[in-house]
């Protein structure tokens, strides 16, 4: 059951679809309990927390990393532990950053916040924000210890504990908020899970694997060897928020605070749709590390990177062109005509974002061979052009639909540079790739988002049109794929899950 990657791609996916519903309700039940002043002090503790996220370094998937090649090339139990003694230096070291930042922050906090909030209300948030920092230590612990779990290929083991720490904090802040209706209990709440999730994983990975986890085994070669990797991450994560704020902090300075609240429903969906297809991207570390270690180049190399990219289209795909065929309705009763717009901004950015992310599962390739930094490099250049082109744009009266743009313009300009590395340099047959990974879907889903148009033109009610239009699409673009679409793999293998299925019920 651990084992089983498939099983791990669907609990992955069961807990971006409750993240999905758990967050848009715990915000507006939040926000009905506690008041707009309070939560926003919540919020504006967490966004500076935030911005340390920045410092994991990912560490997990670099220790992930480590220890699959480790394994396949067949060393002994000494370089297992010396791999996991040096990334959990890593983590300690950069714990211990984010913490004197922390320090110093909570410190601040009374000069920063004093012409916007009373003395009460400064006490409430240093208390608020230390909390905030126990939970995001404790994460970061967690995230490392789970590239143990993944290196020894328990796919579920994440899923299993970000599923059951989703249902459980959801219960009980909403339990304790009706109850107590303080704002404090949301930062105790996820300070307590997240401790406690740390220690389990800790004692899991102990037990389970046999490994030992302290710092007698530092080895620094393999921190030398790990910190390309470890920065290209970093990197990323920094392009990442930057993609994401650049837009907003724009809009504020140069319009207003109204393109900002309709950019920012753009960006929802965004997130969502990136949060699907990024999911495959880490769960076939082990199976791309092990064809890259093993000596697979070229062709053979590429073929072996269909299956996982063509799961990123089938899901990241019907995101996308879902939300083009019924999503303008979506919009419309989730928040209203006045941000109809938000449909159209987001096609923007989604397009442009699925083809980058088609073949996303290839960065894994570049992780193996320690040349992420690489890619990293290509990003930074992209996001600069990203800001340049959206100031220019909003400069020449292009306004919120110019931001969205250069945001589109540059994904699609660093989908051009990364694949043209990808041939030339890491050997991947670009073209052989995408015309596998979409062959038998892609048509379907444009159909598919074509008649779900279609359909919603012609219907006046907002909601039958809604409905009308996803079930076009569903019909159309699902019906497509699995009549004439799916491979002789794909096909048996939901043969063997209608299979499981009809004896099961």
């Amino acid at each position: 059951m651990l084992k089983s990657r498939n099983v791990g791609l669907v609990l992955s996916y069961t807990n971006t679809f409750l993240s999905m519903f758990c967050g848009l309700f715990m915000s507006s039940f939040l926000l009905r309990e506690l008041g707009d002043t309070d939560y926003g002090i919540y919020q504006t503790m967490s966004a500076f927390a935030n911005y340390l996220v920045l410092l994991e370094f990912g560490t997990g998937t670099v220790l992930s990393r480590n220890l699959v090649a480790s394994r396949v090339r067949g060393e002994g139990r000494l370089q297992v532990e010396k791999n996991i003694s040096t990334i959990w230096t890593i983590m300690t070291v950069l714990s211990a950053v984010i913490l004197a930042v922390a320090v110093a922050f909570y410190c601040l906090i009374p000069a920063i916040y004093s012409d916007t909030l009373n003395a009460a209300q400064i006490a409430l948030s240093q208390n608020i924000f230390i909390y905030i920092i126990v939970f995001l230590i404790s994460t970061f612990v967690s995230q490392t210890l789970n590239g143990i779990a993944l290196a020894y290929e328990h796919y579920t083991f994440s899923s299993i504990i970000s599923i059951t720490k989703l249902v459980l904090r959801t219960a009980v802040i909403s339990a304790l908020v009706m109850g107590i209706g303080q704002v404090i209990v949301i930062s105790m709440v996820d300070a307590a899970i997240g401790v406690g999730i740390a220690v389990f994983s800790y004692i899991y990975c102990r037990r389970s694997f046999k490994v030992t986890i302290n710092y007698r085994h530092f080895d620094i070669a393999i921190l030398k060897a790990s910190l390309p990797l470890c920065l290209a991450i970093f990197l990323q994560a920094i392009v990442n928020q930057s993609n994401n704020l650049v837009g907003k902090f724009v809009l504020g300075v140069m319009i207003g605070p109204e393109e900002v609240a309709l950019y920012s429903v753009a960006l929802f969906v965004f997130g969502t749709f990136s949060s699907l297809a990024t999911i495959p991207i880490s769960l076939y570390v082990p199976q791309v590390t092990k064809s890259v270690l093993s000596g697979l180049e070229g062709l053979d190399l590429t073929k072996t990177l269909v299956q996982p990219c063509r799961l990123i289209v089938i899901v990241a795909g019907s995101v996308v062109f879902g939300f083009a065929g019924c999503g303008r309705q979506f919009v419309d009763i989730i928040y209203g005509e006045e941000y109809s717009l938000a449909w159209l901004l987001a096609m923007i950015l989604l397009i442009p974002a699925f083809i980058n992310q088609a073949n996303a599962v290839a960065l894994n390739v570049l992780d193996a061979k320690n040349k992420r930094i690489n890619a990293s490099y290509i990003l930074i250049t992209t996001t600069v052009i990203n800001v340049i082109i959206t100031i220019l744009g909003i400069q020449q009266g292009g306004g919120i639909v110019a931001v969205a743009a250069a945001t589109g313009l540059a994904t699609l300009l660093q989908v051009v540079i990364l694949n043209i590395y990808y041939q030339k340099v890491i050997g991947i047959k670009v073209m052989y790739l995408f015309h596998q990974i979409f062959k038998g879907i892609l048509l379907y889903q444009i159909l598919g988002a074509a008649g779900g148009l279609l359909v919603g033109w012609l219907i006046p009610n907002v909601y039958v049109a809604f409905v009308a239009a996803g079930m076009t699409y569903v019909a159309i673009a699902f019906g497509g794929y699995l009549l004439f679409g799916k491979t002789e793999e794909e096909a048996a293998m939901i043969g063997k899950f209608l299979r499981r299925f009809k004896r099961n019920g």
